[in-house]
């Protein structure tokens, strides 16, 4: 089945640009109405969710000169690509606040290869979130548009591929979760702490709603 220009227009509730200002105000309002921006050969969708009202992706639909879908791609907004950069500098400051004091890696060493993993696990996990939010959000599409996607079988979440990622992803969350209370509560820094909790927890709380959902559409 084509999926037409007007089929895709038929998403959004509320037309604006894809601009920076517009995003700034959606997470600052906390709106949750499918928005878009209507161009020529291009559209663009985005949506907020409780669980998701600042790193929500973007949903380009590629349309040919004749007004019907080509393909889907996305992207992370700039206000959630700029937090989660301003988030990442925060959070590196107990491993690298000897860059202003005395600049000599070599007596440092520890807190580097320690940044290195911490962050390691951090840019995985925070991966992992936005793919699986974006999966949520593409699947609700194709059910709207009656898209069907080949190779997207139920099974998937099952097979050794996906237990061998959920294994490795399952046990660094509780190990960045282990961290924070070990070393970075103790040491008194609290907003650090909660910001990477919330992140696990993210992580963790949409991975079993994907579970839960694949397995309530297999009986």
């Amino acid at each position: 089945m084509k999926v037409s220009k007007s089929d895709i227009i038929e998403l959004i509730e509320d037309e604006k640009t894809d601009s920076f200002t517009n995003h700034l105000n959606a997470i600052l309002k906390w709106g949750f109405r499918p928005t878009g921006e209507i161009q020529k050969r291009e559209i663009r969708v985005w949506r907020q969710n409780v669980w998701n009202g600042v790193f929500y992706p973007i949903f380009k639909f590629h349309l040919n000169n004749d007004g019907y879908l080509v393909k889907i791609t996305d992207r992370i907004n700039p206000v959630g690509l700029i937090v989660y950069i301003l988030l990442c500098a925060v959070v590196s400051i107990p491993w690298l606040y000897w860059i202003f004091d005395d600049y000599d890696p070599a007596s440092h060493w520890i807190q580097i290869i320690t940044w290195v993993v911490f962050f390691g696990i951090f840019g995985l996990i925070s991966f992992k979130i936005y793919q699986m939010e974006k999966k949520i959000q593409l699947s609700q599409i194709y059910e709207i548009l009656e898209i069907e996607v080949e190779g997207d079988k139920l099974e998937d979440e099952w097979g050794m591929k996906k237990i061998l990622l959920r294994i490795i992803t399952y046990a660094l969350s509780f190990l960045l979760i282990a961290v924070c209370f070990i070393f970075v509560i103790p040491s008194g820094n609290y907003l650090i702490a909660l910001a990477t909790l919330l992140i696990v927890g993210v992580y963790l709380y949409s991975d079993l709603k994907i579970l839960l959902k694949k397995g309530k559409k297999k009986q």
